[in-house]
């Protein structure tokens, strides 16, 4: 490492000084030796199934994450920080794991990126394998999805960054931006043109189902009859044949430009896609990201710009200073072109 970086254990902070459940205490819990735990560590197959179940529940219970970094000392750093997101596979989570790997990598620190494919198990499983590697801290889109996987980051005693929105409690700090409001945004724009069939489409996470309640809200309080809600498959086929689902629709707002993308060409290929303004869409389109490929699209894709590279530069700086507002609201952009 060159002398003009700065040691990365001066910067990133362990946390609350509580320490982390241990193996003894695992062993206490679970009335067994800590031998006995170790082996259900690592060699669960010669442990009896009972004691193994009773073991692995008092891990579960306690939070407990096995040391998989081998012969680590217990004060020994990593200089490692683990980064959670739904998937790698659609470009819109990219921005962010550029901001944070540009901020964290000249400190001397490596990113370890997992991926939870929007299943809670796998969520689960991946924080538990980030943690084994006993990183400095924990970066994630979202927050976890289960109360074991929130137990697991609290207990963890080190610094966790949750990212794209802004939970009420955090476990330590959060940037973001509120999906409650971008949905409202959007349904504000879209009554305001004089759409009256309008639907949402995406998935059903909690950050797309935020943004479907601020739409539906919004588009209620004006007075029209409740949104249609199509739940997809995530990828570019259901979005495209979804209009086939929505036929009488005028306005769509998408969970992300991906889905919103797929769906325009949908309208496309059944001829109602026009090449003009907004104003002359039989179907107002907007998405959410502001992806490239949107902006090369024809007609362009109007969208919510959500400053991602922004996020997870202050999620990196969050986890190197603990001082300071916990809470940072990134907010986001209303961008209006062609497609609605």
């Amino acid at each position: 490492m060159s002398s003009d970086l700065t040691d990365p254990s001066a910067d990133i902070e362990t946390g609350p000084a509580d320490a982390a459940p241990t193996l003894s205490a695992v062993a206490k819990r679970a009335g067994v030796s800590s031998i006995t735990v170790s082996r259900v560590v690592r060699m669960p197959d010669l442990v009896a199934p009972e004691t193994r179940a009773r073991v692995e529940l008092a891990m579960r219970e306690l939070g407990y994450v096995p040391n998989l970094v081998a012969g680590a000392l217990a004060s020994a750093r990593t200089n490692s920080v683990g980064v959670l997101v739904p998937t790698i596979a659609n470009s819109i989570f990219a921005d962010t794991v550029q901001g944070l790997s540009d901020t964290l990598e000249p400190r001397g620190f490596s990113v370890i990126l997992a991926q939870s494919r929007y299943d809670a198990a796998r969520e689960d499983r991946m924080l538990a394998a980030l943690l084994s590697r006993r990183p400095e801290a924990i970066i994630m889109v979202g927050s976890p999805a289960t109360e074991e996987g929130s137990r697991l980051l609290r207990n963890a005693r080190i610094p966790i960054v949750e990212t794209w929105e802004l939970p009420p409690a955090p476990i330590d700090a959060v940037a973001g931006f509120d999906n409650y409001k971008a949905g409202v945004a959007v349904a504000k724009h879209l009554v305001a043109q004089g759409r009256q069939r309008l639907a949402f489409i995406g998935g059903d996470d909690p950050r797309a189902t935020r943004r479907w309640s601020g739409f539906r809200d919004e588009v209620l309080a004006s007075g029209l009859a409740e949104p249609r809600r199509l739940i997809l498959e995530r990828n570019a086929t259901g979005s495209v044949v979804a209009h086939a689902r929505l036929p009488d629709v005028d306005a769509v707002f998408a969970a992300n430009d991906a889905h919103a993308i797929g769906f325009m060409a949908g309208l496309r290929g059944a001829g109602l896609l026009r090449d003009g303004p907004a104003s002359a869409q039989p179907v107002a389109v907007i998405g959410l990201g502001d992806l490239e490929m949107g902006q090369l699209i024809s007609p362009t894709l109007s969208t919510i710009s959500v400053h991602g590279d922004a996020i997870g530069r202050t999620a990196a700086t969050l986890t190197l200073e603990r001082g300071g507002e916990r809470r940072v609201d990134l907010g986001f952009e209303l961008v209006l072109r062609d497609s609605g």
